[in-house]
């Protein structure tokens, strides 16, 4: 009887086995749909965020409290206070409206995002850090409550400055001489 289901089951197995090598060794799973949200922005029209109770602090590994605590420290209320970008959005901001290359704050991201304008009109964009903007005063990012993203239009100029060309001189300066007197100071 025993050696009956053990046949049985060998059978079962191979013709199982043999099934798949058919169709391949291997098979795709579908996914699970991914029920990310993106947090609301101020940008866009508010959306009510479901209300959810907090995990109790038991249950909650040290990883991810130390995440927790870490997103604390950032003072203000992230899609409010500054934006909240996962990815550089498309905007419209385009190098060929600019007259001179060079970095730019990207008003429609509320300066999180920002542009190089290469000499040849490429363009390359850039997303800041959560928490950081686009500060177009010194051309990096800096935590949102030292940046006015307003007054970056008006700071754009600044980048004329970068690939200015310098008068040449007419005549280089002449290279000290080695002599002995020089020779005595360094050395003694």
């Amino acid at each position: 009887m025993i050696r009956k289901i053990f046949v049985s089951f060998v059978m079962l197995l191979l013709v199982a086995v043999a099934g798949s090598a058919e169709e391949g060794a291997r098979r795709k799973r579908v996914r699970a749909e991914s029920s990310v949200q993106e947090p609301a922005q101020a940008l866009d029209a508010p959306e009510p965020e479901p209300d959810s109770a907090p995990a109790p602090k038991a249950f909650i590994s040290p990883s991810v409290k130390e995440y927790l605590e870490l997103g604390m420290a950032i003072p203000g209320k992230p899609g409010t206070d500054y934006p909240l970008l996962g990815a550089v959005p498309y905007t419209n901001f385009y190098c060929d409206d600019q007259p001179y290359p060079g970095f730019f704050a990207d008003m429609d991201t509320r300066c999180q995002a920002w542009h190089y304008c290469d000499i040849d009109g490429r363009q390359a964009s850039f997303l800041c850090p959560n928490g950081t903007v686009f500060s177009q005063g010194v051309a990096s990012c800096d935590w949102w409550f030292n940046v006015r993203c307003a007054l970056s239009p008006a700071l754009y100029p600044l980048n004329a400055r970068l690939y200015r060309r310098r008068k040449k001189q007419s005549r280089p300066k002449p290279h000290r001489v080695i002599d002995k007197k020089l020779v005595d100071e360094i050395f003694l």
